[in-house]
């Protein structure tokens, strides 16, 4: 908390990156099967915007959806404003995404 404090008081917004499977894409541990906890930390340590990422995690349409909506149903329960942005790296996102959170990624990394 004392670290969102600080970047408050500068003007600025503090985020923080996850993923919807067991790991990101750099193997630490993601949210998944932990959303309800993950969002009440983010929320109590004064985060303002949450990147979900798809790594480790089903390509299964329908599952990918329930898995985001898990996340953005927990942060939107915490009751703090938090910016919720999932990166879905394919065009099937698109449509869903407005839904499923406050912005999202439908593309590849630019190389």
């Amino acid at each position: 908390k004392a670290l969102a404090d600080y970047v408050h008081a500068k003007g600025l917004k503090l985020g923080i990156y996850t993923d919807r499977g067991k790991l990101t894409c750099e193997r630490r541990p993601g949210s998944k099967g932990h959303e309800e906890v993950d969002a009440k930390i983010f929320a109590e340590w004064g985060i303002d915007f949450v990147k979900e990422d798809s790594c480790y995690s089903s390509t299964i349409h329908k599952v990918a959806f329930r898995e985001y909506a898990r996340m953005r149903d927990a942060l939107n329960r915490t009751g703090r404003p938090i910016l919720f942005s999932l990166c879905g790296w394919r065009e099937w996102y698109a449509e869903p995404g407005g839904s499923l959170g406050n912005m999202w990624r439908v593309t590849p990394d630019v190389r």
